[in-house]
């Protein structure tokens, strides 16, 4: 049976916005990371990974992904990572956490790190992610990959059209 998988942050959980909550700034490194002492910042927030807000079209991704569950009979996870170091305090739990207050009928899976996502990966299997390596990666383990960037809708709307080529 075919799996279609959704990433937590970036793509449900708006993990940037809560990062410039608290750190009051948009400041990234050249690599699209944050600087170690602003990472650092970050890690000692206490559940920082539970308190994360929803991305504004979350609900909407959720929806036209219980379709692949619901109406195709596809298995549907939330497949998110651990930070690299595994450094953060109760994220795991936390995460989980999150799920079970937003989306209660959705499991969650890890990765256990990014780059190790497209481990899960059977050929046909769907993986909705913010990272081009993910996606990359994915593509190359024989799943579709689609990528969310600043511009939401394309995601929606690219995940939509391949639900309705299945459907």
């Amino acid at each position: 049976m075919p799996t279609i998988y959704i990433d937590m942050d970036g793509v449900v959980a708006d993990w940037e916005a809560l990062a410039r909550q608290v750190l009051g700034t948009d400041t990234l490194s050249p690599e699209g990371r944050w600087p170690d002492d602003d990472w650092a910042r970050l890690k000692a927030v206490e559940h920082f990974y539970r308190i994360l807000p929803k991305m504004p079209l979350a609900d909407e991704m959720m929806k036209l992904a219980r379709k692949f569950r619901d109406h195709l009979g596809w298995d549907l996870y939330m497949l998110t990572a651990l930070p690299h170091n595994d450094d953060v305090p109760h994220c795991a739990q936390d995460k989980i956490e999150w799920m079970e207050e937003f989306y209660p009928d959705v499991k969650v899976k890890f990765g256990p790190y990014s780059h190790d996502k497209q481990k899960h990966c059977k050929p046909g299997d769907v993986l909705v992610d913010d990272r081009e390596s993910n996606i990359q990666e994915w593509r190359a383990a024989g799943g579709h990959g689609i990528k969310v960037d600043k511009d939401y809708k394309v995601a929606l709307n690219q995940l939509d059209m391949l639900y309705r080529k299945l459907y």
